[in-house]
């Protein structure tokens, strides 16, 4: 049995992974972390007899994210895992607005979300994996705005280079472990989902590239998710996981 833990699982990214591993049946059991439940894939999931938990939680609710863990461990068979994982795929770009127009709430938000609730779901995976033989390994949704700056963007682009530093920073600490817990961030692209929308809805005063992203969409250039749940699942699964590394989607797809 593989198990896999999704946060932001009922929409996006997330219900597309979450979809394509209900497609292989009784041999997975997925755990999905997310504000809503999504009753197709539930009802999905009873069809092809695959067991499906979901945990509603909100991620910025960074005391409560080790009892989340506990909860989600407490549903697993330790003994019948061969293959257990975390994908960090919840995420939000909000604000967008140049640093001064805002506010601390906002600001924490998105750190909170994007940076801090994978940081410590991280930290309880390992600790609940500790002495687990079976093959372990984390992946968190990170961005192509993690590696330059982008004009509104300030929260989001620091929050996903903190996101590749302390993936690097977690391969670093357990390579030296019997059995070590794997980590990879991965960066999508452009997808066509509701973080796109929103991006799209800004203002060119608070988002100066904002008219590039509209011409993403009018020009069919934005992903769809299920293409990128797909190439997430090959990294997350490869025979040579690209432990520590950065992912660019792009180096994975065919011209």
């Amino acid at each position: 049995m593989k198990v896999f833990i999704i946060t932001g699982a009922s929409r996006g990214l997330g219900l597309r992974i979450a979809d394509i591993l209900i497609e292989q049946g009784e041999t997975v059991q997925v755990i999905c972390i997310a504000r809503n439940e999504n009753p197709e894939l539930i009802e999905k999931a009873e069809k092809k007899g695959v067991p499906l938990n979901f945990l509603k939680a909100d991620l910025a609710d960074l005391g409560e994210l080790d009892t989340l863990m506990d909860k989600a461990f407490n549903l697993i068979a330790k003994d019948a895992v061969n293959g257990i994982y975390l994908i960090n795929n919840a995420g939000m770009v909000e604000p967008i607005a140049p640093l001064e127009k805002c506010r601390y709430e906002d600001i924490k938000r998105n750190i909170d979300i994007n940076l801090s609730a994978p940081l410590i779901l991280s930290s309880a995976f390992i600790r609940h994996t500790r002495d687990m033989k079976a093959e372990k390994r984390v992946v968190t949704v990170t961005s192509g705005a993690s590696k330059r700056a982008i004009y509104g963007w300030s929260a989001y682009c620091s929050a996903k280079a903190g996101v590749n530093l302390f993936t690097a920073c977690a391969a670093e600490e357990e390579k030296d472990h019997e059995h070590c817990v794997g980590f990879a961030a991965f960066s999508p692209g452009v997808m066509d989902t509701d973080m796109q929308v929103t991006i799209r809805s800004s203002s060119k005063e608070n988002f100066k590239p904002v008219d590039d992203f509209r011409g993403l969409k009018e020009d069919g250039k934005l992903r769809p998710a299920a293409v990128v749940a797909d190439k997430l699942l090959q990294v997350l699964l490869a025979k040579e996981f690209p432990n520590g590394e950065f992912v660019d989607i792009k180096d994975l797809m065919e011209e």
